[in-house]
């Protein structure tokens, strides 16, 4: 545990740095799939394997849009983590100092 608030600031900026590179992970890793997901060639020359292949092109495509907003997501949390771990740590240096002074008066 940390200060006066039982809050570990380094910890929570290790947890922020570790999610942001998973994020960063997750951004490359449906990058690198987009194409192969979005592209899906016809089985067969007829109508029914080019409406079936355009249906699946489709569906690949909805689900690179719900995995973008997911790392997006994702990144946000690891930056709010980063954000609460500096701002547990300036009110843990506050709350020492008005200790401090309590304690002198």
């Amino acid at each position: 545990m940390g200060g006066l608030i039982g809050i570990d600031a380094p910890l929570l900026g290790l947890s922020s740095a570790i999610q942001g590179a998973s994020a960063g992970s997750m951004a490359g890793t449906t990058a690198g799939a987009a194409p192969e997901v979005t592209a899906v060639l016809p089985p067969g020359g007829d109508a029914a394997s080019a409406a079936a292949a355009a249906g699946l092109s489709a569906r690949g495509a909805a689900t690179i849009a719900m995995l973008t907003e997911l790392t997006t997501g994702h990144a946000l949390f690891a930056d709010t983590v980063g954000v609460s771990g500096v701002s547990y740590a300036a009110q843990d240096g506050i709350s020492q100092v008005a200790l401090s002074v309590e304690q002198a008066l």
